[in-house]
């Protein structure tokens, strides 16, 4: 009997995923990736992003600060305030880092004090225009604020944040992370969105490094894609869980290799991103995000 029972259970959740899965319609979609098109190509150089601009990629701090400035703008253009963690600091070493978090905060409808935040880093590799890594996790985290923010019932505050030089120490989220202790926000979970942009064998399964199994089990209930476990700890997620916060990871399918070949490199430009598979992360992201919205779970 009780295996009986739990076959129902496992056939009740495949269902729903299926369900969820299909709610993404083809017009939906269509819409997700012309916004982000958008926005993948103007951090990529691709097009202009300020006038005439275009960067060649986002490590320098003058491409940073262009990169902060248009988030800034996306995130007023969408009826959000965008707000600025600036930092200037100095390591063990001597080595000075001088940057900007760009963030902004969705407040709860019913005065909670408890907080969801999303993350994506904006900086880049020298030399490389970042389109996978990490212009997708840019985009996917816009995508989800503009949604969240439609919600005409939000039992949760949110918090969208945009690192910079994470490939400089990860001191960007490292004063980030160290602001919200000093400031004491309540943080519930923490999501960091990495590696969005690519999916070879079209599967669109996502991999999942979570601190805790209640995390995991929200994106498998909303994912209805193939969803894999990550098992090495990244060193962001030590940044998160040293300070006492439960952190979940989205990326591809790294644990399998089905991720790019040119992060990092001159090569990971706009043109290797597969925005169907982007949109579809964005979607799954997006529909958790709803359900601490909604306190689901």
């Amino acid at each position: 009997m009780k295996l009986y029972t739990f076959k129902i259970l496992l056939l009740f959740i495949f269902c729903a995923q299926v369900s969820m899965a299909q709610a993404l319609t083809d017009q939906e979609e269509a819409l997700i990736i012309n916004v982000q098109k958008d926005i993948v190509g103007k951090l990529t150089g691709h097009e202009p992003i300020k006038g005439k601009k275009k960067l060649s990629s986002r490590a320098t701090p003058s491409e940073r600060r262009i990169t902060a400035d248009y988030l800034s703008s996306y995130l007023k253009g969408i009826g959000l305030k965008p707000l600025k963690n600036g930092y200037n600091v100095q390591d063990k070493k001597g080595n000075s880092y001088n940057g900007t978090n760009i963030y902004t905060e969705i407040p709860a409808t019913n005065g909670s004090d408890e907080y969801v935040v999303l993350t994506s880093h904006y900086d880049t590799a020298k030399g490389s225009p970042g389109a996978v890594h990490n212009a997708t996790g840019v985009a996917l985290a816009l995508y989800v604020a503009r949604e969240i923010a439609k919600l005409e019932e939000r039992k949760v505050n949110f918090i969208v944040v945009f690192f910079d030089q994470q490939e400089t120490n990860m001191i960007g989220c490292r004063m980030f992370v160290k602001k919200l202790k000093e400031d004491k926000y309540n943080v519930t979970s923490m999501h960091r969105a990495d590696y969005v942009g690519w999916d070879n064998d079209e599967d669109r399964a996502i991999e999942l490094l979570s601190s805790n199994i209640s995390l995991e089990s929200a994106y498998r209930l909303e994912s209805g894609v193939p969803v894999f476990k990550r098992r090495v700890s990244t060193p962001e997620s030590k940044i998160f869980s040293k300070l006492g916060y439960e952190t979940i990871t989205i990326t591809a399918e790294l644990m399998n290799g089905d991720n790019s070949p040119y992060v990092r490199q001159a090569e990971d430009k706009y043109t290797t991103v597969n925005f169907k598979y982007l949109a579809s992360t964005s979607y799954i992201v997006y529909k958790v995000m709803k359900s601490f919205a909604k306190k689901i779970y």
